[in-house]
């Protein structure tokens, strides 16, 4: 069971990558949903169609030496990474969580968060599309009693988690005329509260401020010779809302 489990997130990761790479911000819902859904898979530099044997995760780019089969271009090791990420993930899910709703659950969210906030690292935006469905979703998990999640706490934590962010940011705007904050995160924020109970998420917003400090401190005085001036927040809150939700389910 577990090897299945690891293939399954190997190819999970291999499509959250896809989804990734094919995301552009001037997208509506339906040009992104058919970019993913229908355009079948090319080398990123000749743009050949990729063949069957050429799309198994992990396995083909060891294969093919990280190169494409055409034009010998090299893959991005990104691909294998994905890949590789998923199948641990699923794999320590599998092992603490065992095979149940609760798991599938948590391994959907991981999907769901790592996509999101990969896209916040590359393109420093958090698209309502994705933090609204997160929200409704958590409403409507409440609703049905699902997974320990009430409707009321559902809602007390989207006001919660709103209200968390709101008054830093727009205070901190007021001071210095200078957004520290993008909505984006705000919105994030309360779509995290539908899933955690509020009374958890000062711990969240703590636990993510440090780690974007980590972050910061990582990138200025290890890999880069750059000033850094910004940094995206929805990571943070993503990896600290998922830790925070694994704990409870």
């Amino acid at each position: 069971m577990i090897w299945l489990i690891i293939g399954l997130g190997m190819c999970l990761g291999s499509f959250i990558h896809v989804a990734y790479c094919r995301f552009k911000p001037n997208y509506s819902g339906y040009e992104y949903l058919i970019a993913i859904s229908f355009h079948r898979s090319r080398c990123p530099h000749c743009h050949k169609q990729l063949r069957f044997w050429q799309l198994f995760p992990v396995f083909s780019w060891l294969l093919l030496k990280g190169k494409c089969w055409s034009c010998k271009g090299k893959i991005h090791y990104r691909y294998i990474m994905f890949e590789v990420l998923f199948a641990v993930i699923f794999a320590i899910l599998f092992l603490t969580k065992g095979w149940n709703l609760n798991t599938i659950l948590l391994m959907i969210l991981a999907c769901y968060f790592v996509l999101l906030a990969m896209i916040d690292l590359k393109y420093y935006l958090l698209p309502d599309r994705f933090t609204q469905p997160l929200l409704w979703s958590g409403i409507l998990v409440g609703y049905f009693n699902l997974f320990g999640i009430t409707l009321n706490k559902a809602i007390t934590g989207i006001i919660w988690g709103y209200f968390l962010l709101i008054v830093p940011k727009d205070l901190f705007y007021l001071l210095t005329k200078k957004q520290g904050l993008g909505q984006g995160d705000v919105k994030l924020l309360a779509a995290l509260g539908a899933w955690i109970s509020y009374d958890d998420l000062p711990f969240l917003l703590v636990f993510s401020s440090f780690l974007a400090i980590v972050y910061y401190l990582i990138l200025r005085y290890g890999f880069s010779d750059q000033s850094i001036t910004l940094i995206p927040f929805g990571p943070f809150l993503l990896i600290s809302g998922y830790l925070i939700f694994y704990y409870h389910v």
